[in-house]
């Protein structure tokens, strides 16, 4: 299968809310494009939790993902869940489906406010076929830029604990998966 940029997800730009001694999670704008339909972008004002969005798109590179938007958190994240990942329905959902060397990515829904029902925009027919290792390498790029930020930060100063533990856990699965998924 030829490489194409029928799949281009993008951090545009990355930044803290507060400070980056305070805030666990990473926030900004992605360029996402498929098939030349452009999802989102910057300039559009939607803001996305980054780092939860490169975990959470990391999990479906070896697992598929059901796009559900009634009761999946979604693969691009607002980001006002926190590490959690949970709590927020603003999101953009897809379905991707492992099938032998390529992966499938269908059902494109974004959702634009917290009401699943009325605030969802449905991409319908959208649907590419990609080499398994060109949409790993579109997700670990991704990962890899949205951690550039965390890396050259302060120290996070957690007083919670649940936090931290919390904080600890999302970096340990981002790590290993990231591990996991580079050449």
């Amino acid at each position: 299968m030829e490489h194409s940029n029928r799949l281009i997800i993008k951090i545009e730009n990355q930044k803290w809310l507060y400070n980056d001694e305070e805030d666990l999670c990473s926030h900004g704008e992605i360029y996402l494009n498929v098939n030349e339909t452009i999802i989102t972008q910057s300039g559009i004002y939607e803001e996305w939790g980054i780092s939860e969005s490169a975990l959470a798109l990391l999990r479906t590179l070896d697992k598929d993902y059901i796009c559900d938007p009634n009761h999946e958190e979604g693969l691009i994240l607002h980001g006002c869940g926190l590490i959690l990942m949970m709590g927020c329905p603003i999101s953009i959902h897809w379905s991707v489906k492992h099938m032998d060397d390529e992966v499938i990515l269908s059902d494109f829904v974004k959702v634009t406010t917290t009401s699943p029902e009325s605030g969802s925009v449905h991409f319908n027919g959208l649907e590419i076929r990609l080499n398994k290792n060109d949409y790993k390498n579109q997700v670990v790029s991704f990962a890899l830029e949205a951690k550039k930020l965390f890396e050259q930060s302060n120290e996070k100063q957690i007083i919670d604990d649940f936090d931290k533990e919390m904080y600890e856990g999302f970096w340990n699965e981002y790590n290993q998966l990231l591990r996991k998924n580079q050449h």
